[in-house]
């Protein structure tokens, strides 16, 4: 069996789809050439400023995205089992369950009486609200605590005695903002960090090539510092970021119901604004790695801290330390060289966030759960695990903050 589309196997909630005439099927993908595509994805947005959230935003996480508020899912939300994780393809822990008004929920889940399940409940959550408060496109993920009634003791592959059981769990929300942009008939299609990286340098000299470079660089360095080394393609997502022109194109049904695609036409770009967005950030906050199931590649803290953000290689060149996986190969750019612009960006963003918002962003994500033990330093204070989170965040950010780089062009630099 096929393991289910990142694109789709996210989805633990879908809202309606904004960019669907009325009494038509909704457009899922715009459907263009190859060479169109690169166009987009040249052009496309990859920063947008985020404002200025506050602390306790970062906490409750954007308002009217998910189904429940923060203050509901906190106090938890009913549902019966459904369907066990291993049916719904993948290999992390999870599965679905309906709640008692009828939505089907899938959830990665953490059962915090056996310290057993899916990091990447925590590592979602606390990578998502990052991206936003630095203004990079994401997949919002709300925490949740879950009242699961006919669960078994393994919902993961449905084995064991059923019974009212509490997990853990994050529902994240797809799809963006508009139908994704694809050249051929494949929702999975995602781009590489190669191929963005190789769009960008075909533009033309000038204001635009130099900004995008400089978001891409300062992308691919936050990347880096969350240790993202799932990097396929199918892990990100270009979409159209404006309302869709349907008159540059014509519509043919999609595989899914109440689904169409719009097939572009040669002289016309149906989407004025295309976007790239990460679409699965979920193996972050470890150590990477060559699998995504390797244990220390999702919110392991040792293995987080221990990797330094750039190797300590001579010369002026900035290479990032990252060991990709092996599924994204060549394309997901080990070791990329960050450029002087980029690392300036990223740094500029970083210093938005006081420890307030570093905080909140650990708390949000709850890792004082995941991490039970408190430790006590050598001085004598104990520390908890938010803490110690928070420490190795502010040590990364001072380790881009002393590193000087190459930069990638002697053009202007624009915001």
């Amino acid at each position: 069996m096929r393991p289910m589309s990142p694109v789709l196997g996210t989805a633990l909630f879908v809202l309606g789809m904004t960019w669907a005439a009325a009494n038509e099927p909704a457009v899922s993908a715009i459907l263009t050439t190859s060479r169109s595509r690169a166009n987009y994805l040249a052009h496309a947005t990859l920063w947008k400023d985020p404002g200025n959230l506050s602390a306790d935003e970062i906490m409750a996480g954007p308002s009217g995205v998910f189904p429940f508020s923060a203050e509901e899912a906190r106090a938890g939300v009913g549902c019966t089992f459904a369907t066990p994780g291993k049916d719904l393809g993948g290999k992390s822990a999870k599965f679905m369950c309906r709640t008692n008004d009828g939505r089907m929920l899938r959830l990665k889940y953490w059962d915090p009486e056996r310290e057993t399940g899916n990091a990447e409940v925590f590592a979602t959550v606390a990578a998502t609200r990052l991206m936003w408060a630095l203004g990079f496109d994401v997949l919002h993920a709300l925490p949740i605590n879950v009242r699961c009634s006919g669960c078994p003791r393994d919902p993961m592959t449905g084995e064991g005695a059923t019974g009212a059981r509490e997990y853990m769990a994050e529902i994240s929300v797809y799809p963006p903002n508009g139908p994704t942009i694809i050249s051929h008939n494949d929702r999975d299609q995602g781009w590489s960090w190669r191929e963005l990286s190789e769009a960008i340098n075909a533009l033309p000299a000038g204001p635009e090539r130099t900004r995008q470079r400089r978001h891409f660089d300062a992308l691919t360095l936050l990347g880096v510092f969350l240790q993202h080394g799932d990097r396929k393609a199918e892990q990100q997502a270009l979409y159209c970021d404006a309302p869709v022109d349907m008159a540059a194109g014509t519509r043919e049904p999609a595989k899914a119901p109440a689904m169409a695609i719009l097939r572009e036409r040669p002289d016309r770009s149906a989407c004025p604004q295309a976007a790239a967005v990460i679409v699965d950030v979920g193996a972050t906050f470890g150590g990477a790695g060559r699998t995504s199931s390797n244990q220390t590649a999702k919110m392991d803290l040792d293995a987080w801290r221990s990797k330094p953000v750039f190797r300590q290689d001579g010369g002026g060149a900035c290479r990032a330390r990252l060991t990709v996986s092996l599924a994204a190969g060549r394309d997901g750019e080990s070791d990329p060289e960050i450029s002087e612009d980029g690392r300036r960006f990223l740094l500029e963003q970083l210093s938005r966030l006081t420890p307030a918002h570093v905080r909140a962003i650990f708390t949000a994500a709850r890792v004082d759960q995941l991490h039970r033990r408190r430790a006590a330093t050598s001085n004598g204070p104990v520390l908890t695990a938010t803490d110690e989170w928070v420490a190795a965040f502010e040590d990364k950010v001072r380790q881009i903050e002393t590193r000087q780089c190459r930069p990638a062009t002697s053009g202007p630099i624009v915001p």
